[in-house]
């Protein structure tokens, strides 16, 4: 959806998801509005520490109504 880097402006979303994701870079959350129950389904975050060190994890999102 999108890429973030640490002091550095958000790169917007392309696609399924233009203008519809806001990440909120104090807290690390992404937003995406107005969902839809196309938008449920497996996402991933990758969070990569100054030694270089991935970690991945992975939500399931189910939206049940609109």
């Amino acid at each position: 959806i999108l890429t973030a880097e640490k002091s550095k402006v958000v790169s917007p979303s392309t696609g399924h998801f233009s203008r519809r994701a806001v990440f909120q870079q104090e807290t690390l959350s992404l937003q995406i509005s107005p969902v839809s129950t196309a938008d449920s389904g497996v996402y991933w975050a990758e969070f990569e520490d100054t030694s270089g060190v991935v970690t991945v994890l992975c939500f399931r999102v189910s939206v049940w109504g609109e």
